[in-house]
């Protein structure tokens, strides 16, 4: 089959605690099919619309007419082909990501097989935690009532975010862990929002509430701070959706220290790139998990991931996204009826097993987020950008 059209898809849906973007990839072959993938710039697509235009004018024109039998050579002709342009980060790698995932879906389909049974599948279900918001949007009784329903089915492992005011963010994370069931771990994401003596102190502190680990403290940049954390910390600290490519991976494990990573299919080059990140972790003893934080196609592409490598036995579920997956979503269920003792089945359909609604996202047109900082509350003087 030969690849006839690939179209950016941009969607802004309105969310209970923000709107958010979405940008994915519908392509088409000369045999009718149509494969779908998803990009994420780590939280959604605030500029879903710029993703679109790296797609459009970038990607589009090295795919037109391309014959499509395997995933790898296509895309390795658009890694090849804007490296030393575009390079091999961020917005050119969350962009290539999402026409990566779509050819898997392609592929897939013309095999009459679903994406992780393709790659070699090894689990049916994996485990999900939790992903919830900031300690400080609330007390303590309404962080446990927005994990309760997760926690009613199964879920045993949740993750919270502490910002600038961490000292109240951690009385808050006290009175959290002693409303929820003993056997509930907790995770805490700093969001890069910490200097190194912070994040230490921090770190001090949810050792001594048995945290499983502390994502993101420092801006990922900082190798050198992130490997002293590392050191120090007594909980174990985690990064990944800022990583790109298994040069940035390796770069990170070797000299910043890190003992979770977090890849993610639609930020990290394609599902094939993050298998190969994920196998990579092991050599250096770092549990992997991947990040989500996007639409129904990606997270349906990291399940693929999941299924396909052992090391991995949990994935990211973000609660505020289940309206969006339920609404932009066709095929496989991914909300949280779909979970079943903690776990949710990897989509079984062929391709992804997931596919975008397309009537639903076009009455929802992409809104360019303008000054409002995606993520936030008060803005960006509020988050990210350093402690107090």
């Amino acid at each position: 089959m030969r690849i006839r059209s690939l179209t950016p898809i941009t969607v802004t849906y309105p969310l209970g605690r923000e709107p958010m973007s979405f940008c994915f990839v519908r392509v088409e072959t000369d045999t009718g099919l149509v494969g779908y993938g998803e990009a994420c710039d780590s939280y959604g697509c605030s500029y879903a619309g710029v993703l679109a235009e790296v797609i459009s004018q970038v990607y589009a024109p090295l795919l037109l007419e391309q014959e499509l039998v395997a995933v790898g050579p296509l895309a390795d002709r658009l890694r090849l082909s804007t490296r030393r342009r575009l390079g091999d980060q961020w917005i050119a790698v969350q962009a290539r990501s999402a026409v990566e995932i779509a050819l898997w879906d392609l592929v897939a389909q013309q095999a009459g097989r679903s994406v992780s049974a393709l790659l070699g599948q090894v689990r049916e279900r994996v485990e999900v935690y939790a992903s919830s918001t900031f300690l400080d949007e609330g007390p303590a009784q309404f962080h446990a009532d927005l994990l309760a329903p997760l926690l009613e089915r199964g879920v045993r492992l949740a993750k919270v975010r502490v910002g600038p005011e961490w000292q109240q963010d951690l009385r808050t994370l006290r009175d959290l862990r002693a409303l929820l069931p003993e056997d509930v771990e907790l995770m805490v994401d700093g969001s890069e929002t910490f200097t190194l003596p912070t994040a230490i102190e921090v770190a001090a502190r949810l050792g001594e509430l048995g945290v499983r680990w502390f994502e993101e403290p420092i801006p990922q940049g900082n190798r050198a701070a992130i490997a002293t954390l590392s050191a120090r910390s007594a909980v174990p600290i985690a990064y990944g959706e800022h990583l790109y490519g298994r040069e940035d991976v390796l770069d990170a494990l070797n000299n910043g220290g890190i003992q979770v990573l977090q890849p993610d299919v639609s930020i990290s080059g394609g599902i094939a790139e993050s298998q190969l990140i994920a196998n990579l972790a092991s050599y250096y003893g770092a549990r992997v998990v991947p990040h989500v934080c996007a639409g129904p196609v990606s997270l349906a592409a990291n399940l693929a991931l999941a299924a396909t490598v052992h090391a991995i036995r949990a994935i990211e579920y973000p609660l505020s996204l289940i309206p969006a997956w339920d609404a932009l979503g066709v095929g496989a269920p991914l909300g949280p009826d779909a979970i079943e003792g903690g776990s949710i089945a990897i989509p079984s359909g062929p391709g992804l097993g997931v596919r975008l609604a397309e009537d639903v996202a076009a009455e929802h047109p992409y809104r360019a987020p303008g000054a409002r900082v995606a993520g936030t509350v008060g803005g960006l003087p509020d988050r990210f950008v350093g402690d107090r």
